[in-house]
């Protein structure tokens, strides 16, 4: 026997109870982190789904995320099968 007990023998007091580790928590006014969402940046165009359009602008307007917006064919096949209308934006900012 090299001298040393076993982990089970070791947690364990004369009563053969286990020992458990109690560690004080800290308590604080505030937390010490916080969690923050970061919006994707947003496109210039604008679609107006489904017979919307930006005169009246009473239904459903999606913005894609800037660089993932469609090309010509499916903004134009778009508005052929769903009445969308898409819009490009001039921010003048």
């Amino acid at each position: 026997m090299t001298g040393f007990k076993s982990k089970k023998a070791a947690a364990l007091d004369e009563d053969g109870m286990y020992l458990v580790h109690h560690t004080k928590a800290k308590l604080s006014a505030a937390p010490d982190n916080f969690y923050t969402l970061k919006q994707p940046e947003q496109s210039e165009w604008k679609c107006y789904l489904f017979g919307n359009t930006p005169q009246e602008n009473n239904g459903i307007v999606w913005i894609p995320i800037k660089g993932q917006e469609p090309n010509w064919f499916v903004r134009w096949m778009m508005r052929v099968c769903f009445a969308c209308t898409w819009v490009k934006e001039r921010n003048n900012g």
